[in-house]
């Protein structure tokens, strides 16, 4: 049985991380880990990492919106999903700086 979870966590008041998951079997099929973060009134979208286009990659939006290739090495999904997780949950301030001082939205 395949099924699609959406949820949100909130990392602070005004930095958010989307996660997007297909599951099947209980194994992890596809997903997406997108965070953004609020600037003024307006939300934009820091980093990403996620298996659309057919292929696992990260977006660093400070650099570029192009996806970057990321190996998956023979790791599972599953692993690789809670992997990224944990390195978004952990790096996001630091994403977030890089954002701002390439935009120059500081």
């Amino acid at each position: 049985m395949i099924k699609w979870k959406k949820f949100t966590i909130p990392l602070t008041s005004m930095d958010f991380l989307d996660v997007k998951l297909k599951i099947e079997n209980n194994i992890v099929e596809a997903f997406a880990l997108n965070y953004r973060t609020k600037i003024e009134e307006s939300f934009y979208e820091v980093y990403r990492v996620d298996t659309a286009h057919g292929f696992l990659h990260e977006q660093r939006y400070w650099i570029t919106p192009e996806p970057i290739p990321i190996p998956a090495m023979g790791k599972d999904l599953n692993d690789i999903f809670n992997f990224y997780l944990d390195q978004i949950k952990e790096n996001f301030e630091r994403y977030k700086k890089y954002y701002l001082d390439r935009m120059k939205l500081r």
